[in-house]
């Protein structure tokens, strides 16, 4: 009886009626969440997660993290990289313009072969520092492979 009083409740509430409004002014409806974390260009954060539409990662390995944040009123810019095993990850500021910064995440493996490497993933955050704010400019990630 109990788990019947239950499930009619239950069925009740999916059966509300639609009260969106349709342009009258009554009624908001929240932004989807796809809305809330997109920013325009204008409204770039000095400090924080920098868009997704902001960074241009061709050229990582698929597969790779695409996270940049900016800190220190944007002069700081942290880049999520990967190195695992043997490997280790580093990052450089490679150019800076009035349009884009480019940061080469460098992965270097050991030049001897003979290594045993654990099979381990590792997501270490590198940051490079800006000469001026990040602003709106444009985050471009390169990557290479180096041997140590």
């Amino acid at each position: 009886m109990i788990a019947a009083a239950a499930l009619l409740t239950v069925t009740a509430c999916g059966e509300q009626a639609d009260t969106t409004d349709s342009g009258s002014g009554g009624g908001v409806d929240a932004p989807p969440a796809s809305q809330e974390l997109s920013r325009a260009p204008e409204e770039v954060p000095h400090d924080g997660p920098v868009p997704v539409g902001q960074i241009d990662s061709k050229a990582l390995p698929e597969g790779y993290p695409v996270d940049v944040s900016v800190s220190d009123k944007g002069h700081t810019l942290t880049v999520v990289a990967q190195e695992g095993g043997c490997t280790k990850a580093s990052a450089e500021l490679a150019e800076e313009t009035g349009e884009r910064v480019t940061v080469t995440l460098i992965e270097s493996k050991p030049a001897d072969k003979n290594v045993m490497c654990t099979m381990d993933m590792r997501y270490p955050p590198l940051t490079v520092e800006l000469d001026a704010p990040l602003g709106d400019r444009e985050v471009v990630l390169d990557h290479e492979q180096a041997t140590h």
